[in-house]
């Protein structure tokens, strides 16, 4: 029986009476060996047989006891493996050279840390910290893949290993091998079933919009909570998120004021229900809400609470107060000074390396897969409004803002580094159409975790995919990519009342915004001259005023008819990721449009940033 079982582990780890031990006379060597063979012939339980006399006569028998772990957990004595996974720890014969290596870490000795966990395994094979070592040094120098290949092997040697195991589960994550880190994180939860491991694979499943299984994994983590915990609070924080991206507006709204009964300062949860635009907080509620804007709390929570006021604020139709607010939120944003010049640099260098000539090679044709449908421009554009309504089409799946399309930049990056000596930029012209095939094949592959209907397009709506226009073409010739552009007015104000929780640093300046709305145009006219005709182009406002002709447009080019359903999007049930799920959950309407007017005095900032060009674009629409 299985707990008869357990009761007999427990005592491996403390002394027991020698006289239960029976060994026959064979060098304990030899019986190891013949455990290994019977563990590679598949016979684990017979190989139990022989470890347990063998670790109870030789009990500093490091390697008897990881097979021992093996054993266990391949019977399905899961638990059991990973407590004798972690009683070898306390018989590591090579400590001392484990404690050599944190100290050539701590003096940033890094080839020094290398070669003594290199000599580790040559030594004892499969030795726990000395894989841990090399794999976390791949991984800090930005080679996840590396650190795969070595972890990969080695959790089926040690498959009860907690900590190489979350180890590679960071290594899929930063490889963007999303469903490999899904299911990682899940082997973790099954080994040690507690908050922490929870909460990562929580993590995981609403970044990467698995929301059923999210919801579920959310009952379990509930267990391990106290409910007036800061742990209560985030995770049904973190659940109300969900709710909201399903449409299921008022169970997210009650977990977000559970969230706040249970912590009344978590800023997040206060910004998530203004996030609902439209929802009326109650004079309690205001209330706290100033309370906290009092207290002594962190610039970021001040800085969240003070959108979610200048939010609470606009909905009351007071323009001009809640405008005070919506500076003074961005005045508390800490942002990195050098983001504007950051963002000029990076597409400087991008228009200099994807001339006509390093984008003539291209991949294989992918007939056999779905068609991607990337919907680009700057946040705040209107582009979950181009998704919903594209996503209606019987032909079309939306997916969301998914960051699958970065990571296989950074993994061709880490490819044209370790085989051509230099960064992508610089290798353009060299890789051949296997390897750009390769990369649309990796693309396909990674984004199908988004997916799920077979259907001949899918939507990536990932605004800031405008810099790798260059890719998308090199590696997906069939990609179909459409350019949301809103005047930039609008678009700007837009973008000044939105909190982000990260990667739009520029958006908490006027200043910053205007240039980077101009550095974004002058991208999309370089991707126009060197790929005419690759880039269609949605200007919101045309939308807003005829969605139907414009939808039509989209759609001929794609190769499809239209279907009425598309302008129906307000009552489609799918799940919407972004700050305009709400937005799009009603329908068309012209409130987005000219919105900055009433505030052309406390825009002024903006408009002097403008390309001249740009700013016609607003100012004509004001005259209309």
């Amino acid at each position: 029986m299985p707990h008869m079982f357990a009761a007999r582990l427990f005592n491996f780890l403390f002394p027991i009476p020698p006289e239960i031990v029976c060994m026959p006379q064979s060098p304990i060597q030899i019986r190891y060996e013949q455990a290994v063979n019977l563990v590679n012939e598949g016979k684990p339980a017979d190989a139990i047989k022989l470890l347990y006399p063998l670790v109870q006569q030789s009990p500093g028998y490091y390697q008897a006891w990881l097979l021992f772990s093996r054993c266990l957990f391949e019977t399905g004595y899961v638990k059991e493996a990973v407590q004798i996974a972690r009683h070898a720890d306390s018989v590591d014969p090579l400590v001392s050279h484990f404690q050599r290596i944190q100290l050539c870490m701590q003096h940033q000795r890094i080839e020094e840390a290398t070669g003594i966990a290199r000599a580790m395994l040559e030594d004892v094979p499969h030795h726990c910290k000395a894989l841990f070592t090399l794999a976390s040094l791949a991984l800090s120098s930005g080679q996840p893949e590396v650190a795969i290949a070595i972890l990969t092997p080695e959790v089926t040697m040690q498959p009860a290993n907690i900590t190489l195991r979350r180890l590679l589960a960071d290594g899929y994550a930063r490889s963007g091998q999303y469903s490999n880190a899904i299911a990682a994180s899940k082997v973790l939860v099954q080994l040690d079933e507690c908050f922490e491991n929870l909460w990562r694979l929580l993590g995981l499943l609403f970044k990467y919009g698995q929301y059923d299984e999210f919801l579920h994994f959310c009952e379990i983590a509930a267990k391990y909570v106290d409910n007036q915990s800061d742990e209560s609070s985030q995770l049904a924080l973190l659940k109300g998120q969900a709710l909201r991206v399903l449409g299921r507006r008022d169970e997210s709204i009650h977990c977000l004021t559970s969230s706040l009964t249970i912590n009344p300062n978590n800023a997040e949860a206060w910004l998530a229900l203004a996030d609902f635009k439209d929802y009326v907080f109650t004079e309690a509620q205001k209330h706290q809400l100033e309370s906290l804007l009092n207290r002594p709390v962190s610039a970021e929570v001040k800085c969240m609470a003070s959108f979610a006021y200048a939010r609470l604020c606009d909905a009351k139709g007071n323009t001009q107060a809640s405008f005070k607010h919506y500076a003074a939120a961005n005045a508390l944003k800490v942002t990195n000074p050098h983001v504007v010049e950051g963002i000029q640099q990076d597409l400087a260098n991008i228009k200099h390396q994807y001339c006509a000539s390093a984008l003539y090679e291209q991949a294989e044709a992918l007939n056999s897969h779905p068609t991607p449908v990337f919907i680009v421009g700057l946040p705040r554009s209107g582009s979950t409004l181009v998704e919903q309504m594209l996503a209606c089409h019987s032909h079309i799946e939306g997916t969301m803002e998914q960051p699958t399309l970065l990571h296989v930049e950074q993994r061709a990056n880490r490819h044209s580094q370790t085989h051509y000596h230099a960064k992508l930029g610089d290798t353009l012209s060299k890789l051949s159409a296997k390897e750009l095939t390769d990369f649309g094949n990796i693309y396909l592959k990674e984004s199908a975790v988004f997916r799920h209907q077979n259907m001949r397009f899918f939507t990536d709506k990932q605004p800031f995919n405008f810099r790798l226009i260059g890719l998308i073409h090199k590696i997906l010739p069939k990609a179909i990519i459409i350019d949301v552009v809103r005047n930039p007015m609008d678009c700007g104000l837009s973008l000044f009342k939105q909190y982000f929780h990260s990667g739009v640093d520029f958006s908490y300046n006027l200043n910053h915004i205007g240039t980077v709305y101009n550095y974004y145009r002058s991208m999309m006219a370089h991707w126009d001259s060197v790929l005419p005709g690759k880039v269609i182009r949605i200007h919101y406002e045309s939308l807003i005023d005829d969605p139907t002709t414009q939808i039509t447009r989209v759609l001929n080019y794609m190769g499809l008819e239209f279907e009425p359903q598309c302008l129906s999007f307000h009552t489609t049930s799918r799940a919407i990721h972004t700050a305009s799920s709400e937005q799009v959950r009603q329908p068309i309407n012209r409130n987005g449009v000219c919105g900055w007017v009433n505030l052309a005095g406390e825009l002024q900032v903006l408009q002097d940033s403008l390309d001249p060009v740009y700013l016609s674009e607003s100012l004509a629409l004001k005259q209309t």
